[in-house]
């Protein structure tokens, strides 16, 4: 995106708290690749922005401070409490498989810690990431709370495991009474807009924002691809085919089905020099075979897409809408996709990607080899991302709308800078 309309002035900035259940940055999944595009756009649009995150991830406890603070970007700052109390408690929820229900029952409460309510009285708005993060009874009712959505909580969890399945209809009742909770919803897909417009008393107040992302992160070098590529032992005649994901059920569920693939189809893929590139957190270490390259957890999926050919998206349960289309298509990536895994898009089906229809990935792959050369199909992924490119945007999206979202007065009170405590890089306390 031009740079000038990155940074273009508000008239009316607002001071804007993002009250997130879990730490952001560095994105390490499709939950935080969603959170932290917000979080971005709207610091680029003018906006001072926080995300306040109430627990961090596990190595963060070991810097023996109450709190880390992250410069992510101009306008843009990242705290995140780390209270051992609450970190033991997020630990013994997350070994018994629970969803995060302790951190809705805290905050329902008014329990948080200081920090956090000195940022809800420096904040004019309060967007909450997820239902687990309700608004907080206190001082700052009277301000604008908004609800950013990644899915439909409620039907995720009834295609969970035996727990999460236990707990779906208590989702389902948060997310009923959600419209009426908060004064705005910024919704992913089709599903959850609908499903909050129909509860709601003032349909407008619910937006579809989709899963976009930031355009320029993929825009890299080749160079680094081809790095990774050779240390692999890839040749410009191996076809690379990515699938990116974290340990999130769907994902689970569909990398599952491809090992099966790859075991039956072994023959087939060596001959015709096909591997499947396994990126992220989906797979716990990294390993490498002659059909398929793991990375494991890695702190940045960038450069890994310069390395890829193509794409690979297998989904087939869900909700909300795979972020990892949108990465896809600002990779300028050719797609093989499910029809279930381009919802939320304006993608035509065979015009824009490759149907992957279950049990017939073969075929798939069979049109990618055979009907064109990877010169071809990378003219037909530049193409394609032309066409859609304003819908994958997350700051156009959000220019978008946000116009006539329902903002509140700016609070004269705890004129808290949003750049301070932090610098630039990451610290903490």
């Amino acid at each position: 995106m031009n740079s000038s309309l990155k940074n273009m002035s508000l008239q009316n900035p607002k001071r804007i708290l993002i009250l997130s259940g879990l730490k952001i940055f560095p994105n390490q999944s499709g939950g935080h690749l969603r959170s932290g595009s917000v979080a971005k756009s709207l610091a680029r649009m003018g906006h001072e922005v926080c995300i306040y995150s109430i627990a961090g991830r596990r190595g963060d406890y070991s810097n023996n401070g109450p709190m880390l603070y992250q410069g992510i970007e101009e306008n843009l700052v990242e705290e995140v409490n780390l209270s051992l109390t609450i970190g033991l408690i997020q630990a013994v929820a997350r070994r018994l498989g629970l969803p995060r229900v302790w951190q809705y029952i805290l905050l329902r409460m008014g329990l948080i810690p200081p920090s956090l309510r000195n940022r809800l009285d420096w904040a004019d708005v309060i967007l909450c990431d997820l239902p687990y993060t309700p608004p907080v009874p206190g001082p700052w009712k009277k301000k604008t709370w908004l609800l950013l959505s990644h899915n439909l909580e409620h039907r995720l969890m009834a295609q969970g495991t035996f727990t999460e399945r236990l707990f779906s209809p208590w989702m389902e009742r948060i997310e009923m009474v959600a419209p009426l909770r908060y004064d705005g919803i910024l919704a992913c897909a089709k599903e959850d807009s609908e499903y909050f417009k129909n509860r709601s008393s003032n349909p407008e107040s619910v937006r579809l924002v989709a899963n976009g992302i930031d355009p320029d992160l993929y825009n890299r070098s080749g160079e680094e691809g081809k790095g990774l590529r050779k240390s692999w032992g890839l040749s410009a005649e191996d076809w690379l085919i990515v699938f990116s994901g974290s340990r999130f059920g769907p994902n689970l569920e569909a990398l599952a089905k491809l090992l099966d693939f790859c075991a039956a189809e072994h023959k087939y893929l060596v001959e015709n020099r096909i591997r499947f590139l396994i990126l992220g957190s989906i797979c716990s270490s990294a390993r490498v075979t002659d059909t398929m390259i793991v990375t494991g957890p890695v702190k940045e999926t960038y450069p890994y897409f310069a390395a890829a050919d193509a794409a690979l998206n297998p989904i087939q349960i869900g909700s909300g809408s795979n972020v990892k289309i949108f990465e896809y298509l600002a990779a300028r990536l050719p797609v093989i996709s499910t029809l279930f895994g381009t919802r939320g898009t304006v993608l035509e089906p065979e015009q824009d990607f490759v149907v992957f229809h279950e049990g017939r990935l073969k075929e798939s792959l069979d049109r990618l080899l055979r009907t064109q050369s990877k010169a071809m199909w990378n003219d037909h992924a530049e193409r394609v991302w032309t066409r859609v490119q304003d819908s994958c945007d997350m700051t156009a999206i959000l220019r978008r709308e946000w116009k006539g979202f329902p903002m509140g007065k700016a609070s004269p009170q705890n004129q808290l800078n949003v750049s301070s405590p932090a610098i630039s890089g990451t610290h903490s306390r």
